[in-house]
């Protein structure tokens, strides 16, 4: 049973609230110790703290980790809260693009960084060479990098934010199937039949995110048959070249690919959309919102470009 004790403010210190979020967004007091530089026990004593002050245990043992109780789920709502809007007051209220050093941390994948990244970078170092940009593999744990406030933005099509996050389509992109240009699939119309029948180069994530194309084939009755499952679509290119394989792949990063593959009208008219998400963190922000529009800016005229 824990004790609410008599509210004290010294108790609630920012250091306090940011070990709470951190031990709430990964489950474990070990990995929040680990992260903060801390000991574990350093961790535990903080929490046994707080636990006091909310009159709440908190956390409850859950296998290796821990869960928050229903009371916990509250009070980190409103930590995050409040933890986002202190960090927005200490930013400058003035922002110079030229002038300015910052830095920004970016959570995306291959798609994002062939196909946005590059635009995206070129304008900065025109406009903003101050500007460090920090990539983060976002894989599909990009949603909880940006809760835990490991990035200060997210290129993906993986929904999933939760309320604490905003929202904002930057790009929308349809598919393609890709072949070295020697296939024979390369010398007609790739029909849904013509794509059962190929030999295909499956995009998986790893199992973790699941491509639009894919229902659709699969509610039309259409398995492809699988040689080479990657997780992701770097070196796709090379991988192909040479060989008898397909890949089912968005337009645009099939256009960054050049001539080393053919590209052909893929027989399922799926679209996939990339967002930005971020939160109260740095939505009021000068330097993040300046970032945020230069991002949606440059992939407008990307898609623009490649119709």
């Amino acid at each position: 049973m824990v004790v609410m004790q008599k509210f004290d403010l010294t108790d609630l210190d920012f250091r306090a609230l940011k070990t709470l979020r951190l031990v709430y967004d990964l489950g474990s007091f070990t990995r929040a110790a680990e992260l903060l530089g801390q000991n574990q026990s350093t961790v535990s004593y903080t929490i046994e703290r707080l636990r006091g002050v909310f009159g709440d245990v908190l956390f409850v043992r859950q296998g290796r980790g821990v869960a928050p109780t229903a009371r916990c789920d509250e009070i980190v709502a409103g930590v995050r809260a409040i933890l986002d809007q202190v960090t927005a007051l200490a930013e400058p209220p003035d922002f110079d693009p030229l002038r300015t050093e910052a830095d920004v941390i970016l959570s995306c994948n291959h798609y994002e960084r062939a196909v946005i990244l590059p635009a995206v970078l070129r304008h900065l170092r025109r406009e903003a060479p101050g500007i460090r940009l920090k990539i983060l593999q976002s894989r599909t744990d990009g949603h909880q990098q940006l809760r835990r406030g490991e990035c200060d933005l997210l290129l993906s099509p993986v929904h999933g934010a939760g309320k604490q996050a905003f929202r904002r389509l930057v790009l929308e992109d349809g598919y393609v199937c890709i072949a070295d240009p020697d296939n024979p699939v390369c010398g007609g119309t790739l029909t849904a039949d013509a794509y059962a029948a190929a030999r295909h180069v499956l995009i998986s994530y790893e199992g973790a995110w699941k491509p639009g194309y894919l229902e659709l084939a699969e509610a039309q009755g259409v398995t492809a048959e699988v040689i080479v499952d990657l997780p992701s679509s770097g070196e796709l290119g090379r991988l192909i070249a040479g060989t008898d394989l397909v890949a089912t792949v968005p337009r645009l990063l099939a256009a960054t690919l050049g001539d080393a593959v053919a590209r052909l009208p893929a027989p399922f008219d799926s679209r996939l959309k990339v967002y930005q998400y971020w939160t109260t963190r740095t939505n009021l922000s000068p330097i993040h919102r300046w970032f945020r529009d230069l991002v949606s800016e440059e992939a407008r005229k990307i898609a623009r470009a490649g119709r």
